[in-house]
C-alpha cells in the first residue's frame, strides 16, 4: 500500500519535469501532470472507473461501480451502493485519501449517472472534488 508524505514536493513546480500522465489519454501528445494533486486526482478517477477484474494480474484493482449501474436499485439504494463501492476501493488502493461525500444523481432521460466525489488528501489542507459522468 502506498503512503503519501504530507508535504509539497519540489517537483510540483518544475515545469520541465512532469510527475505523470494525465487521463483521459489522448491521441498525439499525452496530457502530462506537473503537480502531485493533479496526478492523485487522475489516479482516483482511474481507480473508480476501472472494473474489478479488468486489469491483468491485479483482479482486485478497481471498483464495482459499473456492476451497480445495471442493478435494479432505486435512486437512494444506488447512491448508497455507489458510496460503498467507491469507499471500499479507495480504502484498499489509496488509503491516504479520505472520501468525504459521494453524491449520485441519476439522469434517466439521458441514460447517465453523475457522480460527485468530494475527497481530502491526508496531510494536505485543500479539499478536492471529482466529477464523473457514467453512461448506462
Amino acid at each position: 500500500m502506498a503512503k503519501l508524505v504530507p508535504k509539497i514536493y519540489p517537483n510540483d513546480f518544475d515545469i520541465n519535469n512532469p510527475i505523470g500522465i494525465g487521463f483521459p489519454l489522448v491521441v498525439g501528445t499525452p496530457k502530462q501532470n506537473f503537480t502531485t494533486t493533479e496526478q492523485i486526482h487522475d489516479n482516483l478517477r482511474n481507480l473508480i472507473l476501472t472494473m474489478k477484474g479488468e486489469r491483468p494480474m491485479q483482479p482486485d484493482f478497481g471498483s464495482d461501480l459499473y456492476f451497480l449501474l445495471f442493478e435494479q436499485l432505486y435512486q437512494e439504494g444506488l447512491a448508497q451502493a455507489a458510496r460503498n463501492a467507491i469507499k471500499e476501493a479507495v480504502n484498499q488502493w489509496m488509503p491516504f485519501i479520505t472520501i468525504q461525500e459521494v453524491l449520485v444523481t441519476p439522469n434517466t432521460d439521458m441514460n447517465k449517472v453523475v457522480i460527485e466525489c468530494n475527497y481530502a488528501i491526508q496531510g494536505w489542507p485543500a479539499n478536492n472534488s471529482l466529477n464523473l459522468t457514467v453512461n448506462v
